[in-house]
């Protein structure tokens, strides 16, 4: 049986329901969405059943967690009490009343009371991203902690006003913050976690308890029945979806209805756990950021059916300890991590305010957001110990180099898992990256991936971010590792074809080499890195056929990192750090310096410079790049 005919019927049935989703705005969908909820529950038992599901929370357990993560929280709650929010580059902006509909940086504003599947495309320049980001609800998370510390009812009551507020403002189905069942499934998950912390707030009444009861139930009832499910794959918003069922599920478990999200979720939970984390605990869409997003969406719901004795099998549990793991080496000595391919700061639960680049909080089971996942359960066998060493990831075909305290991250990750190389394009969250690299040494950032920076507000700019110059990696004629798509923002060709990165230890250092092909200009570029705790030697083979070719490789430094030309000798500055920079080949070289920008948030643009050298060839060719440190 071929792909085709295989996937025939799976895409058929999702057709069919997304065109049936369509009739609901010709049918009395309140009252329909309802159906099976039953008996109201009260204010205790709803209380109740959020305490066994995500656990008990004092003012004490708050009393014990770190000063300063209590203080980042108190902040956040204030600046969420004063409705000013700083979502997506936006710059901190007082937005009241809360304009949960607008593109409120751009300044555009969705029609409200429009049906999910009509809302209007929106004019060039403004990100759906936007309103979607603000209706997670993060912030109330923020507030439900800081009503904990302070045991000030002024933070129970805004999560209760904002709650209110978000209901009226988007009726089930009539608003932008329904057309995608991720962000609707987030925020069910951020509401319970919210209304969990503040159950004791006289705020908390019953009448209000009842209206969000329904609504969550309309939310299980809009995720149910729009689920972002892919043929044949699936990606982290169908993960999204699976989550915000279990989560609504078990609230529900006394129901019908709730009891089949919960088997449907379950069973589908478990599967993509195996299905979208790779044996070797990367998750296979091969961003970092999305990796921090997936790892979020499989520990928090663990501990959650954890604590209601739902089984997870040790092969599962396996896979999420492994994704954790990857966490953990990927993290730099800086506690960042390097933005490889794209991000778009999505979280599940940020319970703590942080750099959108700190993932380490993962990794500890003293951490505040793993203290308040796991709470009154055992965690210590999801999380590792290990001395950090060289790591190779080949089914990803990812390498970590560590000597000392320098650090280098590379990736030649040509094709997506799904991709059956149709020459067609491919909708992914990869970059034009082949072999290039992230560099550190320390707690200071050298070389660093530039970031993904913008979606689909700016398809210039997004192209600019995926494109092989826009990486620390090599160019040849201008041709483009992969094709980007003028008109699609995640759209790509595939144009290259690599080869399994190997790693070793060569004459004391840690070695790891690479090698692609790209198929219209028939390029073939082979690249080694030595990597030692002074020094980086990076080896670099161009061989394309015929003459007149030229070559650019691009070495994109920090936003504090600075380089001067002293007596013809490069020198790379970072605080009291400093590195000489130095190339061996045959070939007259040019190397400039630019001004550019670098992005490590989405939206956020910071100045930056690069290095470009260029040079011609014919045939083949070979350059050599080290960096040194200076004593």
């Amino acid at each position: 049986m071929n792909d085709k005919t295989k996937y025939f019927f799976p895409k058929l049935l999702n057709r069919i329901s997304s065109e049936k989703n369509k009739l609901w705005e010709h049918l009395p969908i309140e009252k329909i969405s309802l159906c099976g909820i039953g008996r109201i529950p009260s204010k205790e038992e709803f209380s109740s059943r959020l305490h066994e599901m995500l656990g008990e929370f004092s003012p004490a357990f708050f009393a014990r967690m770190d000063a300063l993560d209590k203080e980042k929280i108190i902040n956040c709650a204030d600046q969420a009490l004063n409705h000013d929010f700083d979502l997506l580059g936006s710059g901190l902006m007082h937005l009241a009343p809360i304009p949960w509909h607008s593109d409120f940086k751009a300044g555009y504003t969705w029609p409200k009371g429009v049906f999910y599947h009509k809302q209007t495309k929106a004019p060039a320049g403004t990100d759906l991203k936007m309103p979607r980001e603000l209706s997670r609800c993060h912030q109330l998370l923020w507030l439900g902690e800081a009503y904990l510390i302070t045991k000030e009812e002024k933070y129970a009551t805004e999560i209760v006003a904002q709650i209110d507020n978000w209901i009226d403002e988007n009726p089930l189905m009539y608003s932008v913050n329904w057309e995608c069942s991720m962000d609707v499934a987030i925020r069910a998950v951020n509401w319970m976690y919210s209304l969990n912390f503040i159950s004791e707030s006289h705020s908390f009444s019953d009448e209000f308890s009842v209206r969000v009861i329904k609504s969550l139930f309309q939310h299980a009832f809009f995720i149910r029945n729009n689920l972002e499910q892919i043929i044949p794959y699936s990606n982290n918003h169908y993960f999204s979806d699976l989550v915000g069922l279990l989560y609504l599920g078990v609230l529900f478990n006394k129901t019908t209805c709730g009891k089949q999200w919960f088997r449907f979720a379950l069973k589908e939970y478990k599967r993509e756990v195996m299905v979208e984390t790779m044996p070797s605990g990367v998750n296979y869409e091969k961003s970092i950021s999305y990796h921090r997003l997936m790892t979020e969406l499989m520990v928090y719901p663990y501990t959650m059916l954890n604590r209601c004795k739902f089984e997870i099998s040790d092969q599962e549990e396996d896979r999420i300890r492994k994704a954790i793991s990857y966490i953990l080496n990927y993290t730099k000595d800086n506690g960042l991590s390097p933005l490889v391919a794209d991000n778009d700061d999505g979280r599940l639960l940020p319970f703590v305010y942080r750099d959108f680049r700190a993932h380490g909080y993962m990794t500890k089971a003293d951490s505040t957001e793993m203290k308040i996942a796991f709470n009154d359960i055992d965690c210590e066998g999801l999380f590792h110990n290990t001395i950090l060493t060289t790591k190779l990831y080949p089914d990803a075909n990812v390498a970590i180099l560590r000597s000392g305290n320098s650090y280098l991250h590379t990736s030649c990750c040509d094709r997506w898992r799904y991709d059956k190389n149709t020459g067609g394009f491919t909708g992914v969250h990869l970059h034009n990256d082949l072999l290039s690299f992230v560099y550190s040494i320390g707690n200071k950032d050298i070389i660093v991936d530039p970031g993904a920076y913008i979606y689909t507000s700016n398809l210039e700019k997004r192209n600019e971010f995926r494109s092989t110059a826009k990486h620390n990696t090599v160019m040849v004629d201008k041709e483009e590792q992969n094709i980007l798509s003028p008109t699609g923002a995640f759209s790509l060709k595939y144009n290259s074809n690599a080869k399994p990165l190997t790693c070793s230890i060569v004459n004391g250092a840690e070695h790891c080499e690479g090698e692609y092909t790209t198929i219209a200009g028939l390029l073939t570029h082979q690249r080694s890195f030595d990597l030692k705790e002074d020094s980086l030697t990076i080896r670099d083979v161009l061989t394309k056929a015929g003459s007149e070719h030229t070559a650019t490789l691009s070495f994109h430094l920090a936003e504090d990192v600075d380089i001067r030309k002293n007596e013809g000798v490069y020198e790379i500055v970072s605080g009291d750090l400093a590195l000489n920079l130095s190339f061996e080949t045959k070939r007259d070289i040019d190397v400039c310096v630019v001004n550019d920008t670098i992005s490590p948030s989405y939206g956020v643009l910071c100045q930056s410079k690069t290095i470009v050298v260029t040079f011609d060839f014919e045939e083949k060719t070979e350059i050599i790049t080290k960096f040194t440190v200076m004593q």
